[in-house]
Formats: C-alpha cells, sequence, structure tokens
C-alpha cells in the first residue's frame, strides 16, 4: 500500500491502477445521462473526460436534495437519508444491479454528494456524511464486498472507493477532516484496508 500527501491513495494490486483509470471511465458512461441537476441538466458529452470526484463537483444549483437512483435485479435495497442543514442542498446518486445488494446513505448538514455502483450479488455499502461540501464515489463489482465509510464534522473532502472482486472490505473513518481528497482501490479476493483519520 502507498499513501501520499495531501493527496491520499491506497491501492492493493498497484499494478492494476491502468484497469482502475478504465473502470473510473466506465463508471462515467453509466453516469451519462443519469447525473441530473436541479435544473435538469443531463450530463453531456464532455463529462467523459472527468473524474467521478470531477462529476460530483459541478455546481448543484437546487435549494433542495436531490437523489436519482435506479436498480435492477432481485432483493436489492437502498435506505437514503438526506437532512439539510443550510442552503445547499445534497445530492445522490446511485445504482445497484445484480442480487440481494444493500446500500445504506445519510447525508446531515449541508452540500454532500455521493455517486456510487454496485454491481454483482450481495454487496454491501453504508455510507455515512456529516459536514458540509463532502464528495465521494464508489464502485463496487462482484459478490460480498463491503464498504463502509463515515464522515464525521467533516468538510470539503473528495473520495473515491473502488473494489473489484469479491469478498473485499473497505473501512473508512474520518473525523474533523478538512479539505483533503483520498483514493482507496482493491483489485482482487479476499482484500482488506482499515483507515482512520481525526484531527481531534
Amino acid at each position: 500500500p502507498t499513501t501520499k500527501s495531501p493527496y491520499h491513495q491506497i491501492t492493493n494490486s498497484p499494478n492494476k491502477m491502468k484497469q482502475a483509470d478504465t473502470k473510473s471511465k466506465l463508471f462515467l458512461l453509466f453516469l451519462l445521462g443519469f447525473s441530473i441537476s436541479a435544473a435538469a441538466q443531463v450530463a453531456n458529452e464532455p463529462d467523459l473526460i472527468l473524474q467521478p470526484t470531477e462529476l460530483l463537483n459541478q455546481s448543484w444549483n437546487g435549494q433542495g436534495n436531490g437523489a436519482f437512483i435506479e436498480q435492477a435485479g432481485s432483493g436489492n435495497e437502498l435506505e437514503l437519508l438526506q437532512d439539510q442543514q443550510g442552503a445547499e442542498g445534497h445530492l445522490a446518486n446511485a445504482i445497484q444491479s445484480g442480487n440481494w445488494n444493500v446500500a445504506v446513505i445519510s447525508q446531515t448538514q449541508q452540500g454532500n454528494r455521493v455517486v456510487f455502483l454496485q454491481s454483482g450479488d450481495l454487496n454491501t455499502l453504508e455510507l455515512i456524511m456529516g459536514g458540509s461540501g463532502n464528495s465521494v464515489s464508489a464502485i463496487q463489482e462482484g459478490s460480498g464486498n463491503r464498504i463502509f465509510q463515515q464522515l464525521m464534522n467533516s468538510n470539503q473532502v473528495q473520495g473515491e472507493l473502488m473494489q473489484i472482486g469479491n469478498d473485499n472490505e473497505i473501512i473508512s473513518v474520518l473525523e474533523g477532516i478538512q479539505t483533503t481528497q483520498y483514493a482507496i482501490r482493491q483489485f482482487g479476493d479476499g482484500l482488506k484496508v482499515i483507515v482512520r483519520q481525526s484531527s481531534f
């Protein structure tokens, strides 16, 4: 694993960085026509060259929350809580395909954005966003993968989480973190990363 500051990046199987970039671009193809602003602006062709976090950072012009959800398969579940506590609303874009996948998302305070794709079976995503102006993109492909991401009192954090394979796990807890970027990517089976950062 490697760690780099101020942009923190952890990659299991570093020789698959090229594959990670390809997956990110494929993810954007899923999002074309799916990321919509409050003014009903559809993501257009230039967005193909953007990374997921850049797409998330586009202006969210509305004063309310936005949620765009697409599910295909059997037994998939998604629970979304958006509690706006400021002028800027939250945004959630979600795609789940396969069987028995579960996603739980909580967005509090203001201006938090998440976009994620789960493809396969029995994958779990739990994302708690407490703070303002945070952006997280997540991709899970395979079976039995789990992501747990918690942002507490954190602001202007941009994160990318990616797992390709089976029975992998990412646990990331950030408390009181301000204005940073990070990426965690895993390729293979049975891999696990735990990241805990606090400014308190």
